[in-house]
């Protein structure tokens, strides 16, 4: 079997993905993910409420000593400026104020926030640090409770309903996130109700304590809700503070507004899109802001943050006149092994004409479904890999006839097809005497690579019939070589029209075909990677492993080698955890 072409990179790791950009993406995310880290830890307090002012406020006491000390004041608020700040710079580089609606809906929920919280930091930690007011739970609900619940409920879910898109915008380029989405929808809806809830039930219990304390005129039981009057300096701050946010939300839009309006008078070029609308536009925006300024559907998972890949397109000509890739855009090619002439649209700015194949199928409106469907190319998914190859039938070819090679080829695959599909796998290509088998499992790797090695197995025994069905016809047993790995891949289908297959890309591939060829060097039936062998609950004890170091791959690996891939069936134990 011919060997695929070397991969370019790295495999495309889920995790390092989910951190490509560039260094103010990453300061957004991290401050992002501080600020989220917060605002839950503060609801959870928040749903203590149904237990117990008094627990509310022990538990409170503990969050307050990191979050209120010299460290932590100096990261939350660092963390707050840094978001807010590169929030703005990413609108005032917009070139078009299009983008999808859970973006749009993102952006605005998330300029909404500094409008409702400027009153509610003013009222507490500012409070405390003029002038020592203490500012626990009983202060907090007498100022809120009643009056005051609308605006905090507006603010908890706004900010809440802000990092759940941010997060999942995030996170569903990963694999794992996307098999545990529906169990974090229980404290992604579950949290903010309790938080609510809790305050809710403490705002009841003080209208309570407070009308027993006058009508038995028992002073003790109203104390602990006595507030404080609130500084009017500090109060006074607020208009200046929200004054300051308008103004700088106004100055990003109107840096939108000047750059549209001198578009009218820029010399524009022509991009078309092979299948779709030829558009006109100015130098300066990127290719997947051309595509929404103009509606042209064009997806992009990330939102355009260069973290996805899946805005990528093939440039059919023009291509000198496309920006060079930066570091950010490069790294994400190589990760998914891309030739010279994609690119990623949100990063690529044409300069002149420039005609271009969007790759991803844009009719699909919904990018979760180019995360969801295998039948579009681009999503990343953890692979068994089964490499088969024919030892030796370039001989047998030369004294058969052709139609001969070709009914003994037929007979091996279908006998190699139908019990590789009898455990759950495909058939993702096939290459002169040999093919490529791919295994997934809803239940994650450990079962796919069980599935790859039961497959092996079953070839084995096919094979051994076949041989015995057409010992007259060949003048020597066929034998086979088999190379088996697991990793992360980009699956898909490729090709064109009718003829398009299942199949997948990434340097997993090219390791298991050189497991492959590794055991025909070595007179093995299968050679397979430690790891897919102990992910699939394989017994090792009594195998021969040995460390061995594979072209392409930079750290030695260490490989199980196997005489007869059947003699491995009784091995097999209860897959381990992927």
């Amino acid at each position: 079997m011919r060997e695929p072409p070397p991969a370019v990179g790295p495999a495309p790791e889920a995790g390092a993905r989910l951190w490509r950009g560039s260094l103010a993406q990453r300061l957004r995310l991290v401050s992002g993910l501080v600020l989220f880290a917060f605002a839950a830890t503060h609801f959870a307090n928040h749903a203590l409420g149904l237990v117990g002012l008094d627990t509310m406020m022990d538990v409170a006491r503990w969050r307050v000593a990191v979050t209120r000390s010299m460290p932590g004041s100096l990261v939350l608020g660092l963390a707050l400026l840094a978001h807010v700040a590169f929030s703005l710079v990413r609108l005032a580089e917009r070139r078009t104020l299009r983008m999808p609606p859970w973006e749009a809906m993102q952006t605005v929920l998330g300029f909404a926030i500094p409008f409702l919280l400027v009153p509610h930091v003013l009222g507490t930690r500012i409070a405390n640090l003029v002038d020592g007011t203490r500012t626990n739970y009983a202060y907090v609900i007498v100022r809120i409770w009643p009056d005051g619940m609308g605006f905090q409920t507006a603010l908890l879910l706004v900010v809440w309903l802000h990092g759940c898109l941010g997060l999942h915008a995030w996170l569903r380029l990963s694999p794992l996130y996307r098999r545990m989405a529906p169990l974090l929808a229980v404290p992604a809806f579950g949290l903010p109700a309790a938080a609510l809830a809790g305050i809710v039930t403490q705002g009841r219990i003080m209208e309570r304590d407070l009308v027993l304390a006058r009508r038995f005129e028992a002073p003790d039981l109203g104390a602990r809700w006595q507030v404080p009057p609130f500084d009017a300096t500090v109060a006074a701050w607020g208009d200046t503070v929200t004054g300051a946010i308008y103004a700088a939300v106004a100055f990003a839009l109107g840096i939108v507004l000047v750059r549209a309006a001198a578009s009218l008078r820029a010399r524009r070029f022509g991009v078309t899109y092979v299948g779709g609308p030829t558009v006109r536009s100015l130098e300066g925006p990127t290719l997947l802001e051309i595509s929404r300024a103009n509606r042209v559907p064009h997806v992009s998972v990330c939102g355009g943050r260069g973290r996805c890949s899946t805005c990528r397109v093939l440039v059919v000509s023009g291509e000198d006149h496309l920006s060079p890739p930066g570091a950010q855009e490069a790294a994400a090619l190589r990760a998914i092994g891309a030739p010279a002439n994609v690119r990623l649209a949100c990063q690529a700015k044409p300069a002149g004409d420039v005609a271009v194949i969007r790759i991803l199928d844009p009719r699909r409106d919904s990018a979760g479904e180019h995360l969801a469907n295998t039948d579009v190319a681009g999503i990343e998914r953890e692979v068994a890999i089964l490499f088969i190859d024919i030892r030796g039938f370039t001989p047998l070819s030369e004294r058969k006839l052709p139609f001969d090679v070709v009914f003994i080829l037929n007979r091996f695959f279908e006998a190699a097809g139908r019990e590789i599909e009898a455990a759950g796998g495909w058939i993702g290509g096939y290459a002169g005497d040999g093919l490529l088998a791919l295994f997934t499992h809803p239940d994650g790797i450990g079962p796919a690579c069980r599935a790859a090695f039961a497959a092996a197995g079953r070839v084995d025994a096919a094979v051994t019939e076949l041989n015995r069905q057409l010992a007259a016809e060949l003048p020597a047993a066929l034998r086979m070589a088999m190379g088996l790995h697991a990793g992360p891949l980009v699956l898909g289908r490729l090709g064109y029209g009718a003829s398009r297959g299942m199949s997948v890309i990434g340097p997993a591939v090219n390791l298991a075909s050189r497991l492959e060829s590794l055991a025909k060097a070595a007179d093995m039936q299968l050679v397979a990677s430690e790891e897919a062998a102990r992910r699939a609950g394989l017994a090792l004890d009594g195998l021969r492993i040995e460390t061995v170091s594979v072209r392409g791959v930079a750290a030695p690996l260490p490989v199980v080698y196997a005489p007869r891939a059947g003699d491995l069936a009784g091995r097999l134990r209860r897959p381990a955890s992927a």
